[in-house]
């Protein structure tokens, strides 16, 4: 179950990062259009202001105040349009340019008094609007920049329109309604927003990886093993493949019941993992064969890994219950060469494993090369 904050945003921070910087493309789009309109409406306000003051004081006042917020606007823009800093970074920008703009109203409404009469809706409220609909992946840094601004808007106007004048509580109901909807409108949408993104990713993680084992997934690692084919292939890389397979894994599910078998699959590939780079695959095909991938890594560097490999899974038992287990695997290993395509690679990697198998299992097998068999002396079994 997903569990998100007071905020509307993820209780996991990692995810809420990752979310985040899944949705900045479009939150930037957005905000890009935004600084235009912010921007533009600013300076369409000359006219406005030039018609209701002339050209004394008060209109040079208003202009400085525009210049102001326009400046911040640009740079804003700018800021946003190098994107060269965190998203964080970017949306307390985007707050200092709506203060900014809202703080201009509020000296505009200053300056015009004398000239207000009866007002109707004021400019300001839509762009609080604006603000709280483009950016819904964000809650704190639009209701900060939309509260403090309609509160100084507020102020500003309970200062110089009488009360009585109805003008004060018509803005105040204004700003009360946009300000309302917009939370209700960043909390429900941003919350959907989120619960889509995790549903997508929990369902991209069921297709990549294994659900039992925790390794990639049968597509993940081939999809993965054929990227990696072309890359050796263009850069001249090496590229080693390991074809794991559990020996006599079906007498395991016979004798101790499937639940073992999962015990084993599972144990097995958590020991693996542990003696593997991060940038090597490792993959289940199905049952109890698995692949592993090697970047840059020859047949020889193969050949060592399945080796380190075969001894951690033959030389500690597997406690299932109250029993222990012993198990073993079977590795065959090629190195690209003169194969056609990944499918061909891992073809001769089977190939290695099938001749391992056949010569009584419990041994590593690569391509062009001899057999490695286990010591003759019996290896000392070790109960975890």
């Amino acid at each position: 179950m997903v569990k998100f904050n007071f905020w509307g945003e993820f209780c996991d921070s990692d995810l809420e990062e990752s979310f985040q910087n899944k949705q900045w493309p479009s939150v930037r789009f957005r905000l890009l259009f935004l600084y235009v309109i912010t921007i533009a409406t600013c300076v369409a306000g000359v006219y406005s202001d030039f018609y209701d003051l002339g050209l004394g004081s008060g209109f040079h006042t208003v202009l400085v105040g525009r210049a102001w917020a326009c400046f911040f606007g640009m740079f804003a823009f700018v800021f946003l349009l190098v994107d060269k800093v965190r998203p964080g970074l970017q949306y307390s920008a985007m707050a200092l340019c709506m203060f900014s703009f809202l703080l201009m109203e509020s000296l505009e409404l200053l300056v015009k008094a004398s000239a207000i009469g009866s007002l109707s809706v004021p400019s300001t409220v839509f762009v609080v609007m604006a603000y709280y609909i483009l950016l819904p992946p964000r809650l704190l840094p639009s209701i900060t920049a939309a509260f403090a601004g309609s509160i100084m808007y507020l102020y500003a106007l309970s200062t110089v329109v009488p009360i009585q004048s109805g003008t004060f509580i018509n803005s105040s109901s204004y700003f009360f309604i946009v300000n309302s909807f917009g939370l209700f409108f960043l909390s429900t949408f941003g919350r959907s927003l989120r619960r889509e993104y995790a549903a997508i990713k929990d369902l991209k993680r069921l297709v990549e990886f294994d659900e039992l084992t925790g390794v990639y997934s049968r597509r993940k690692v081939l999809e993965a093993g054929g990227d990696l084919f072309k890359s050796a292939l263009r850069f001249d890389h090496k590229l080693a493949v390991l074809l794991m397979d559990i020996d006599h894994f079906k007498k395991v599910n016979d004798d101790h019941g499937h639940h073992a078998g999962d015990a084993v699959l599972k144990e097995t590939t958590r020991r693996c993992s542990e003696l593997l780079r991060e940038v090597d695959y490792f993959g289940r095909l199905g049952g109890e064969e698995f692949v592993i991938i090697l970047p840059h890594s020859s047949l020889f560097d193969g050949v060592k890994v399945a080796e380190r490999l075969r001894r951690c899974i033959r030389e500690r038992m597997f406690q299932v219950d109250e029993s222990y287990l012993p198990a073993s695997i079977s590795v065959g290993v090629a190195e690209l060469d003169e194969h056609e395509n990944f499918a061909a690679l891992l073809q001769d990697a089977d190939e290695q494993l099938y001749r391992a198998k056949n010569s009584g299992r419990n041994q590593v097998c690569p391509a062009m090369l001899r057999v490695i068999k286990p010591p003759l002396k019996p290896v000392e079994i070790c109960v975890e």
